[in-house]
């Protein structure tokens, strides 16, 4: 079925839609609460990583990485990184903008969103270590040194992930969505935040490896054999989010985050792409 409806294209044309829905809900200013209009955003990129992971890892293989993802960033955001974030002063309190919240505390597009992103980080970090394969059979052997290297891949996802973070917790800070009553070294937002996201980002990517690992399967060019270049669209959505993000920067007049992320964030982008086309050729 995904076959017939051409997917590729579809992925392509759900992501002009995006664009131009952002601009005519920020931009040319259409009246849509924020709330409202977060959340269709939210869906439109959702629906764009459901097909491309549909694609590179199975239908069954991307809604377990779903539930992986969104159980661990939810309990991570609920118990405030197992009670660490209490420890070290490191407390965000969600206002209402986000919509209804999970036991009244955490908004449930949050561990959506995080998920969302996790699967762009996923799959690039997978890219930048050759790690997607021609087909789903796994030759992948278990051994410390296989799982430490799952360690320092997860890493390298936490480090993808906290690129975004710069300008993202700036930006929703600034548009009341959450709020750090104990203030931080960057704009106000504590470093602590951004070792979680580490941790957890490596979390879920380690978690989620090992289950792959359990089920024999690898992560797949969207291609198979001929390793299409639509394989990087994750790397495209990752990019969106950027931009969206900066959007909001300057209308929120906090462009002092514009450039830390665009460096962070074009970096990861730019070694993606050269991995990709290298191990493609190779």
């Amino acid at each position: 079925m995904m076959k017939k409806l051409d997917s590729n294209r579809i992925m392509t044309i759900l992501l002009v839609v995006m664009g131009v829905y952002f601009v005519l809900g920020k931009v040319l200013n259409i009246p849509l609460s924020e709330t409202i209009f977060m959340m269709v955003g939210a869906l439109l990129f959702l629906i764009i990583v459901v097909i491309h992971g549909w694609k590179t890892l199975g239908f069954r293989e991307i809604l377990v990485f779903f539930l992986i993802a969104y159980t661990i960033t939810l309990l991570y955001e609920y118990t405030e990184a197992f009670g660490w974030g209490e420890w070290f002063g490191c407390r965000c309190y969600y206002s209402d903008l986000l919509g209804p919240k999970f036991l009244g505390k955490i908004p449930y597009i949050i561990p959506l969103a995080w998920s969302i992103a996790l699967y762009c980080a996923f799959t690039m970090t997978n890219i930048i270590f050759d790690r997607i394969k021609t087909n789903h059979k796994s030759d992948e052997k278990a051994s410390l040194q296989w799982f430490l290297k799952m360690i320092g891949m997860g890493i390298v996802a936490g480090l993808i992930m906290i690129s975004w973070d710069l300008i993202n917790d700036p930006v929703l800070v600034a548009m009341g969505v959450w709020s750090w009553p104990g203030g931080g070294i960057y704009y106000g937002i504590p470093i602590w935040n951004y070792a979680v996201w580490i941790e957890m980002s490596a979390v879920v990517f380690i978690s989620y490896s090992i289950y792959l690992f359990i089920v024999k399967k690898s992560q797949i060019y969207i291609g198979g054999d001929k390793r299409s270049g639509y394989t990087l669209l994750a790397v495209i959505l990752y990019l969106m989010m950027l931009m969206f993000s900066g959007i909001y920067a300057v209308y929120e007049k906090v462009m002092y985050a514009i450039p830390w992320a665009a460096i962070a964030m074009g970096s990861a982008a730019v070694i993606t792409v050269i991995q990709f086309r290298r191990y493609c050729y190779k």
